[in-house]
């Protein structure tokens, strides 16, 4: 059954793309952090005036993208004997958001870091680190040592249109402070990062705008130079084809909606589910694979249940399909999470759910 749920949660959660090859877009090993280096004065976008608005947005929030070194504890010794003290550096980027030195990142950029270094386009570089991080959003938050970071503007991801033109700015592969630019391709992707514990990272924005190791942790700017995401993820296959133009970014809304959790109460609020959202066709499907019979076509299905979460505590289990949360109608999966916030930290949620045919009632503690 949990082989079976596994394949549902894939068949839940991918909408609209089957990221079977996602790369995230941060460095590997690279040199540690070596002068600062200015950011453009322009770039060739061609004449007129969609170049003159990439060039001052460029200008805009460049000050405040800063680059990410980490040092990682060295492998196990092995036919390339290391020497002591050996430590592997990795490199990405991360936007200051606001005037008390936080930065924000991809939590995979500083994963299992021992010491994190940011270093501003002006050449300052300052230790910083790590308050919090989640998983689910690949987010984390930095604290720097230094005062008078510039702060990104910061604009509004929930009126992006698909079409309009956006730039990317970050440190691919060891060039410091690259910019690519392009358009967004599409709104609210569920993107496969995890197969193995069917981890999404949910409401994407999709971008064609270059994306390559090393800008993890980037803006994702529009055209009047206001942070509109931060780029994460690039898929680089899709079953077995290569796949070009198919870049992500977490909308800026909800980073910064996470990242205000984070330096509040050092986590974020999670009922510690994965799944989707239950409709007619996925229902057939559903009932297809694993002979299970659901009474409904409606509602927020839960593929995994996160060890240890507020769900499991309170006795969910994959296989649920979760109709209403505080006497409130669940339809799909982000009614479930509106619901969540809505409790908040401390709060408890009584959540309506059916398991088979059977209607059950759980409490949930959200600590």
């Amino acid at each position: 059954m949990e082989r079976r749920n596994g394949r549902i949660g894939i068949l839940v959660l991918a909408v609209g793309i089957l990221a079977l090859g996602v790369a995230f877009a941060s460095g590997g090993p690279q040199p540690g952090p070596g002068p600062g280096a200015g950011l453009p004065r322009g770039l060739a976008t061609g004449a007129g005036n969609d170049g003159a608005s990439v060039v001052t947005a460029i200008r805009r929030v460049g000050p405040s993208v800063v680059k990410v070194s980490t040092e990682v504890a060295g492998g196990p010794a092995g036919l390339f004997t290391q020497a002591p003290g050996f430590r592997l550096q990795g490199q990405g980027s991360g936007i200051v958001i606001d005037d008390r030195g936080h930065i924000l990142t991809n939590q995979h950029v500083v994963e299992g870091a021992r010491s994190i270094t940011v270093q501003l386009p002006d050449g300052r570089s300052y230790r910083a680190h790590l308050l919090g991080q989640d998983p689910w959003a690949d987010l984390a938050v930095l604290q720097a040592e230094g005062k008078d970071l510039p702060r990104a503007p910061i604009g509004n991801s929930d009126r992006l249109t698909v079409g309009e033109g956006v730039i990317a700015i970050g440190n691919p592969v060891g060039f410091d402070y690259s910019v690519t630019a392009g358009i967004i391709s599409a709104l609210g992707r569920d993107v496969e990062i995890d197969p193995a514990r069917h981890l999404f990272l949910e409401s994407m924005i999709q971008t064609d705008a270059a994306i390559n190791p090393g800008n993890s942790g980037g803006p994702l700017v529009d055209l009047d130079g206001k942070v509109v995401g931060m780029t994460t993820a690039v898929v680089r296959q899709l079953e077995g084809v290569t796949a070009e133009g198919l870049g992500f970014a977490v909308p800026i809304n909800q980073a910064l909606h996470l990242a205000g959790q984070i330096i509040e109460h050092g986590k974020t609020l999670r009922l510690g589910v994965l799944g989707g959202s239950l409709t007619p066709e996925v229902r057939k499907l559903i009932e297809e694979e694993t002979g299970q019979k659901l009474a409904v076509d409606r509602g927020a299905y839960v593929t995994q249940v996160a060890p240890g979460s507020p769900a499991e505590r309170a006795g969910m289990q994959a296989g649920d399909v979760v109709v209403a949360a505080d006497g409130r109608s669940v339809k799909r999966m982000e009614d479930l999470r509106q619901a969540v916030v809505g409790a908040g930290f401390g709060g408890r949620l009584r959540v309506e759910l059916l398991r088979g045919t059977e209607r059950l009632q759980v409490e949930v503690h959200l600590e």
